[in-house]
C-alpha cells in the first residue's frame, strides 16, 4: 500500500491520534457514501493490507463443518 504522508508516530498518544483520525475519516466516509463501499477503500481509508490472495468458502462446504463441540448425545459440551 502507497503512503502519501510519511509520518511515524513516536508516541502512544501520537498513534492514538492517527488511529481516531483515520477512524473519523471513514465513518465520516461511509455515511455520505450513497453506494456500497468496497473492502479495497475500506483497507486503504484505515491503513492495512488486504491479503493477496482470499479463498471464499461456499455455503455448501459449511455443511460438513461442526460450529460446536457436541459429545456423542448430541448435546453441546
Amino acid at each position: 500500500m502507497s503512503k502519501y504522508i510519511d509520518f511515524i508516530p513516536e508516541t502512544a498518544s501520537e498513534e492514538y491520534a492517527l488511529l481516531a483520525g483515520r477512524v473519523e475519516a471513514f465513518a465520516n466516509y461511509v455515511v455520505h457514501e450513497k453506494y456500497s463501499i468496497s473492502k479495497e477503500m475500506c483497507a486503504a481509508m484505515l491503513g492495512f493490507e488486504l491479503p493477496t490472495e482470499q479463498t471464499v468458502k461456499s455455503e455448501s462446504d459449511d455443511k460438513d463443518e461442526n460450529w460446536f463441540d457436541e459429545n456423542q448425545d448430541g448435546d453441546i459440551a
